[in-house]
């Protein structure tokens, strides 16, 4: 897997994990990652769109794989405007990866906070993309959110932007393990398939803790990205794709992606799918669903074409 970087304005280096399609490409897709996770591990996505003619780039975010520098803090966007700073990386790999293939199609993907990270960029930039996919993805109104950046703030206040938080951790990674029955792991609400759970644990740019200010930008940004007259702002013609698990612990058992997919329908977005699957849990790519989860994806992508 080619790792190639790409210098950001005010210095950062962003590490991009590229997997080039053999052959004539049909499309180029770029994937977001989630919280605690990188880039790397989206390869058995890479090897079927590959296969199905689509080039696949992945940018490691800011505090995250191979994006970490040897002065930054792992698990940490910024001391300030982390998110919007994200956002602009992204524009920036949008750039290179246009550059690099002028008339090829272009669609965005995102899991969990990749996803919400993609749902903000197509509310900004929705007419430079021809697709959208969120990938384990949720929706909450705005004054849930809000409501939930209550104790993050206390903890930020209490701890420092740099600092992580015990309280943070309890009600969001520790409270979707307990949703899980004999759990073997604390990490078996991401998938069901305990030798991909296994690898999450034994790879060092995973499960880290993120900073109060991380999860200050994220739950903010939610609160934004959620409101009805910003989901105005994706055009009603952007094709846009939904996939997740029915028991995904993180949005309250898979029912934030239903929610989600009303949320869009309501602000008439013309081209919408929805793939919800039966026992998969937060990582639906690396679950038990696998298979059919790419067979969606390559199925959707081909409509673009």
């Amino acid at each position: 897997m080619p790792l190639e970087y790409l210098s950001a304005e005010d210095g950062h280096r962003i590490a991009i994990n590229c997997w080039p399609a053999p052959g004539q490409a049909q499309g180029v897709l770029i994937w977001l990652h989630g919280m605690a996770e990188h880039g790397g591990r989206y390869e058995t996505v890479a090897k079927a769109v590959n296969n199905a003619g689509w080039h696949l780039y992945a940018p490691d975010h800011r505090g995250h794989g191979a994006s970490v520098g040897e002065h930054d803090l792992r698990g940490h966007f910024a001391d300030q405007e982390g998110w919007q700073r994200v956002l602009q990386d992204i524009a920036l790999v949008q750039q290179n990866v246009h550059e690099r293939h002028p008339k090829l199609p272009l669609v965005l993907a995102g899991h969990s906070m990749g996803s919400f990270l993609a749902l903000d960029y197509a509310q900004r930039h929705g007419c430079s993309l021809d697709g959208l996919i969120l990938c384990g993805s949720d929706y909450k109104s705005p004054w849930l959110w809000k409501l939930a950046l209550l104790p993050i703030k206390m903890a930020r206040k209490r701890r420092g932007p740099q600092g992580t938080s015990s309280l943070i951790s309890a009600i969001t990674f520790d409270a979707f393990a307990k949703k899980i029955p004999h759990r073997r792991t604390a990490f078996d609400w991401l998938s069901r398939d305990q030798a991909e759970v296994d690898k999450y644990i034994a790879d060092p740019w995973c499960g880290h803790d993120c900073t109060t200010q991380l999860w200050h930008d994220l739950i903010s940004a939610m609160a934004k990205i959620n409101a009805k007259s910003n989901l105005k702002q994706l055009p009603a013609s952007l094709p846009i794709l939904l996939i997740g698990g029915d028991s995904d612990p993180m949005s309250g058992n898979g029912k934030g992606m239903p929610a989600l997919y009303q949320a869009l329908h309501k602000v008439r977005i013309n081209d919408l799918s929805f793939g919800h699957f039966i026992g998969g849990r937060h990582e639906i790519l690396n679950d038990l669903c696998r298979e059919d989860v790419l067979e969606d994806i390559n199925s959707w992508l081909a409509q673009l074409l």
